[in-house]
């Protein structure tokens, strides 16, 4: 019986639940973002996006209560997410540092679609029935194994087919 390394399981694609599909990514960047992006598809959700350094107080301008107009407060450790057309976000992304989590889709989610609360499988049944999603992937800011998520299975193929995407060496 042949024993399976960790590393035959990355830079390929895995059924990890009934329709859904993973590539552990090899020490990708947001580099990479260019060759995910798909323009067919409407929105860019971006997840726990991590403003400024993170730990030090920073100056920003911010809506402290509801309607109020942005005040300028220090503030640190600021996470949130957002959500950008793809065009929107595809001007941005070559300036990109450190790592992300996005998922792109065709809808708007929900309100109750916390990505936070929501994992596993009903997670990726969310996305699919409420935000008609393609994929979600999390690169970390650290260099690391990254992972690309899809319902798609022949989306993730033509990622690996695509010859402008070095696999033993990803951007």
């Amino acid at each position: 019986m042949k024993t399976i390394d960790f590393r035959d399981n990355i830079n390929c694609i895995r059924e990890t639940a009934p329709g859904r599909y993973r590539i552990i990514l090899d020490f990708a960047t947001t580099n990479i973002l260019p060759f995910l992006i798909n323009d067919n598809y409407n929105y860019i959700w971006v997840h726990n996006h991590t403003t400024g350094k993170g730990f030090d107080w920073e100056e920003f301008k911010l809506p402290i209560s509801d309607n109020s107009a942005n005040i300028k407060t220090l503030a640190r450790s600021l996470t949130f997410d957002f959500i950008l057309t793809t065009d929107e976000f595809k001007n941005i992304m070559t300036d990109w540092k450190g790592g992300i989590e996005l998922i792109q889709m065709n809808n708007i989610p929900p309100y109750y679609l916390d990505l936070n609360k929501v994992k596993g499988n009903k997670r990726y049944e969310l996305l699919e029935k409420d935000c008609d999603y393609l994929f979600e992937v999390d690169i970390p800011s650290a260099t690391d194994y990254g992972t690309l998520i899809s319902s798609s299975k022949e989306y993730l193929q033509s990622l690996l087919d695509n010859s402008e995407i070095n696999w033993d060496d990803l951007p």
